[in-house]
């Protein structure tokens, strides 16, 4: 424990209080956003009018499409954790396997959930976020396991106002706050001192858990072995090794705590009265296996006013539009529906007798209406007709349709983004149009790429701490595949290392050890693996529409690709009705050679070699004849001899790789397997990098 119980508290208090004060213009603007958003867009006195005047308060609420599509739109973008070495201790294999782990982990614990729960917050509210718990992972096992937990209510959590970084990964403490009804909570902490506190009132009791990080002066040394850590860990000096450098430096804890207390009412600036949350005692406390407070957060747009931040997401700047567009829509509705119907004029005589029923036809609807016959000046009179109705003044449209695009210019989400037929009438711009819209909400998207590359990193370096046993875990590759390695597994048998001296050593290496090592996080964000297949196999089928003989020659290629069942099985009844010579797998060309002719090509080859050496002898004794000779001319004739001699042996060369080469199909075969693979591009997620 940091200190005692009352310090723990002081301080608690304190920030919880500084972090209300600067953070609540933000909630302010916050919770009127997100009631905005369920449906009470208008103003509280001009509903109350209206409503007490019996006229209609309509609510055509636009936001939820628009908030929707910024979502989902982060929906298929998925960010992706990548993991590689950072130092000589981190090796490669290691790195997949934590990449693995990470990915298992998101799957299991529904990171994508907490995801879009942190975008939408951004969205709508200005800010949302996500955290990670460790929990046991199940009810009979001792192990320890990481899992990603949403955070469904924004204005739940407070953070250090002194920190910086959009993804709040510089906070020093944060609170997330919630409420426990007064019985429930002296059941589950009876011995806490608000269970047995003397009240009267049966108000919910405040919980809040609270994270800190706690820094506690010490001594960085490094050692002459290569060697470094704080001295108050160093309990003696090997043999031998000596202190090369020492700096003050600080150790640093990440603290979690549960705290109960009850709202208690404040005075605020402006005679302004809040109610802030005062705690009373500690229930828990433990020590996260984190470098970083494990809360993410995701902004939408922010700015600083002289170190005052405002966070707002797509609905704060479109809501008197909004409100202007439910005005006149409703202006509309109210000139049609209430507006007095005209009357029926007809002959006078025609009503009588049934003057009741033609007093109420303007508000029932009669199956039929009777009126007596009336003939003046010896003329039948025409039967009672209705005056026809006034149009609704174009002036109330043409305001609500004005309205309505200003909607969509302030949250940059038009028509054709949403699916709807807007003015564009090309496809080009229509792209355009989509094009732009996507562009003016991109920093949603990407804000959280860059929230879930510090959720990544912290999740690199909670795992070695959290996974530091012995154990089998699942993983997860990039295509989707799930597999199971050991980590940290120590084999039975020791394994011998030749050092640099030349001498063997037995050496117990740790298999697969993520306790040691340095690794980095990179985030890509990009369609799915499955959404990458379902691309591939369009593209495919596409091409079998256009070249028809491409189901002849690799027809279970496309058919593998088809992600619905039996399509294995499928592939390779079709595979079987491939010539050979097309159905050439990898692995496979040395198979399709006949062994005759591989044997020739190897007797071809080693022939090869005797002439070149002879072709080398023959240079020599050329040489040896030139500083021998005693003329121009015997020098000229050895070297034309041996010129000849040699354009002999290159034609019986060229003779015997000719009559063993095999047949053109066959080759042919082999060098477009050959350049296929080649060519063949390493498999792996497709995406834009987010560093």
């Amino acid at each position: 424990m940091m200190a005692n119980k009352d310090d723990i508290l002081d301080l608690a208090n304190e920030r919880f209080k500084a972090a209300e004060t600067a953070g609540r213009e933000n909630r302010k603007e916050a919770k009127d956003d997100l009631e905005f958003l369920k449906g009470d867009q208008w103003p509280a006195d001009a509903k109350r009018m209206r409503e007490a005047e019996q006229r209609p308060c309509l609510t055509i609420n636009k936001h939820q499409a628009f908030l929707r599509q910024v979502v989902n739109d982060q929906r298929q973008n998925r960010p992706a954790i990548h993991v590689h070495p950072a130092n000589d201790g981190a090796s490669k294999e290691v790195a997949l396997i934590l990449e693995g782990m990470a990915r298992s982990i998101e799957y299991v614990s529904k990171a994508d959930i907490c995801y879009d729960t942190a975008v939408q917050g951004a969205a709508s509210a200005g800010f949302g976020f996500f955290r990670f718990i460790t929990d046991y992972e199940s009810e009979t096992s001792f192990d320890q396991v990481i899992k990603f937990d949403r955070i469904r209510n924004p204005l739940a959590v407070r953070i250090d106002p002194s920190s910086k970084q959009p993804d709040a990964s510089d906070m020093n403490w944060c609170f997330i706050e919630s409420s426990m009804a007064r019985s429930e909570f002296k059941k589950e902490y009876p011995n806490a001192e608000l269970s047995n506190e003397q009240v009267e009132t049966e108000d919910d009791i405040v919980i809040v858990e609270y994270y800190s990080i706690e820094r506690k002066a010490d001594e960085l040394i490094q050692l002459s072995n290569g060697e470094s850590g704080f001295k108050s860990d160093l309990i003696e000096l090997p043999f031998g090794v000596t202190i090369l450098k020492r700096r003050p430096s600080y150790k640093r804890k990440v603290m979690w705590r549960k705290l109960a207390g009850r709202e208690t009412k404040v005075s605020g600036s402006r005679s302004s009265v809040f109610s802030l949350a005062e705690f009373k005692d500690v229930l828990e406390e433990t020590e996260i296996p984190c470098h970083y407070i494990p809360v993410f957060m995701v902004i939408g747009s922010e700015v600083d006013i002289e170190g005052e931040v405002t966070y707002s997401g797509i609905i704060r700047d479109s809501k008197d539009s909004a409100r202007m567009y439910n005005f006149w829509m409703t202006s509309a509705t109210e000139e049609v529906s209430m507006r007095p119907k005209t009357p029926y004029i007809g002959a006078e005589g025609q009503f009588a007798g049934h003057e009741e029923q033609w007093r109420q036809a303007n508000i029932r609807s009669f199956s039929y209406l009777e009126y007596k016959p009336k003939a003046i000046n010896g003329i039948l009179a025409p039967p009672p007709s209705r005056q026809p109705m006034a149009d609704v003044p174009q002036g109330v449209l043409q305001m609500a349709m004005h309205a309505s695009d200003e909607i969509k210019a302030v949250t940059g989400i038009y028509d054709a983004s949403l699916g709807a037929r807007g003015n564009e009438t090309s496809g080009v711009a229509i792209g355009s149009r989509k094009q732009q819209s996507d562009l003016s909400n991109f920093h949603y998207t990407d804000n959280l790429h860059r929230t879930v590359r510090h959720a990544g990193q912290c999740l690199i370096d909670m795992i070695p701490k959290v996974y530091s046993g012995e154990r089998i875990v699942q993983i997860i590759g990039r295509d989707d595949s799930i597999s199971h390695a050991p980590i940290n597994s120590k084999p039975k048998i020791p394994q011998l290392v030749e050092s640099p001296d030349g001498t063997v050593e037995a050496v117990q290496q740790i298999l697969n050890d993520v306790t040691v090592g340095k690794y980095s996080v990179i985030v890509q964000a990009g369609p799915s693996y499955s959404s990458l297949r379902e691309e591939a196999r369009a593209a495919m089928m596409e091409m079998a529409g256009t070249w028809p003989k491409l189901m002849d020659v690799a027809g279970d290629e496309v058919v593998k690709a088809m992600d619905w069942p039996g399509a294995a099985n499928i592939s390779d009844r079709i595979l079987k009705t491939i010539p050979p010579e097309f159905r050439t797998t990898e692995g496979e060309e040395q198979q399709q050679i006949p062994p005759q002719v591989r044997e020739m090509m190897s007797q071809a080859t080693e022939y090869i070699k005797q002439l070149e050496q002879a072709l080398q002898e023959a240079q020599s004794g050329v040489a040896v004849a030139q500083i021998k000779a005693e003329s121009d001319q015997a020098i000229a004739a050895e070297k034309n001899q041996t010129q000849r001699d040699i354009e002999e042996l290159k034609g019986m060369i060229a003779l015997l790789l000719k009559s063993m080469e095999p047949p053109p199909q066959l080759a042919s075969t082999v060098s477009s397997d050959t350049a296929k693979n080649d060519s063949a591009p390493p498999a792996g997620r497709q995406g834009t990098q987010a560093q």
